[in-house]
């Protein structure tokens, strides 16, 4: 199937919408596909936030769809007519991940498997995936050299192994039911909007507030970063000019170790802060290799932005969403690693999903 012409898609789909990735992308993509209208998928699970769409909302060119992704029903009742499709919906958090790994494999897993299922009923052209680059595990940079498309999947946590076995479903699926599905698996995304439980959302609220950021270890853990506009920028590059069901991996072109954003979050927040404190992290909380991204910059993609530049903008926004009289109390901050959440039955299109909300 060939790509796609921003300027010719009339109507796309994206799931999760309301959430940090999904919100941003449907912002992008209501700037460069001037005659598309964006019909937003969303459950509404705690990481979403109805308030990041206000903006979208108010072109008139943005519709809401409440429900859960694994409603096969719902979703091809959603994508009738789509040209593409943009599947940001899923859970993404590694800590939660150990708390309650059969949310992720719900969500990521079987919720893409349902939407694959609901996009060859309604022969959607083209579908975009967004994996992780946890996908890759700990063992794939072995070596220490970047780590390409083509490298195994060795998830080492909950999270990266439902979002691997989302890929293995798309790959066993893509055929059967004439799909074009292209995958991109990006390093940790920085911007606005973000969950505070992320790590830098999360840091830079407590600098704001005056309270240790942890530091799981020593703080030795390599990351690598992107920011929202190379990401989106990455995803528009593979819409037009990607092959068919292919894999791209996004990332920046630098490493940090998590003790280096610490200290560069600390440096950036305008307010007396309290450095750092050394906790007890989770399991195999190691450094992730960097990553390969030969194949996306061969389509005229590059990375722009820096974790570095992007910090002092991060800090205001971030800031600006604690009220003064807060500052120095650690309100609304949620815990790292929450607590278990009660799963709830609730049938939901097949009936191989379960509505797991907190209550």
């Amino acid at each position: 199937m060939a790509s796609l012409d921003l300027d010719r898609i009339r109507t796309i789909v994206v799931t999760g919408g309301a959430g940090f990735l999904g919100s941003h992308i449907v912002d992008d993509l209501l700037h460069h596909c001037p005659n598309a209208r964006i019909r937003v998928l969303d459950s509404f699970t705690y990481a979403a936030d109805m308030a990041h769409l206000d903006g979208a909302f108010r072109s008139g060119r943005v519709t809401l769809q409440e429900g859960d992704v694994g409603n096969l029903d719902l979703v091809t009742e959603v994508l009738k007519d789509a040209d593409l499709v943009v599947h940001a919906a899923g859970e993404s958090h590694v800590e939660r991940a150990f708390s309650v790994p059969e949310r992720f494999t719900l969500a990521n897993a079987l919720g893409t498997q349902v939407l694959v299922e609901a996009m060859g009923r309604r022969r959607v052209p083209l579908m975009i995936h967004i994996s992780s680059a946890e996908v890759y595990g700990a063992g794939a940079g072995g070596n220490g050299a970047p780590v390409g498309e083509l490298a195994p999947l060795l998830p080492d946590n909950p999270h990266g192994a439902s979002k691997a076995a989302a890929e293995m479903l798309i790959a066993g699926l893509t055929r059967s039911f004439g799909v074009d599905i292209r995958v991109l698996r990006p390093v940790n995304v920085i911007g606005t909007r973000q969950n505070v439980e992320k790590l830098l959302p999360r840091f830079l609220e407590l600098a704001a507030v005056g309270r240790p950021l942890p530091v799981h270890g020593d703080g030795a853990q390599m990351r690598a970063f992107v920011t929202m506009a190379d990401f989106c920028a990455a995803l528009r590059t593979v819409v037009t000019k990607g092959a068919e069901n292919a894999t791209y991996n996004v990332a920046g072109d630098e490493l940090f170790d998590i003790l280096t954003v610490a200290r560069m979050v600390l440096d950036a927040v305008q307010e007396p802060v309290s450095g750092v404190n050394f906790v007890t992290g989770r399991p195999e909380n190691v450094s992730r290799p960097p990553l390969d991204t030969r194949a996306l910059k061969a389509l005229g993609w590059e990375a722009k932005g820096s974790l570095r530049r992007e910090l002092p903008a991060l800090a205001a926004w971030y800031g600006a969403r604690i009220p003064p009289g807060l500052r120095r109390q650690i309100r609304n901050v949620p815990d790292l690693a929450p607590q278990r959440v009660q799963a709830v039955t609730q049938a939901a299109g097949s009936g191989l999903f379960r509505s797991l909300e907190r209550h």
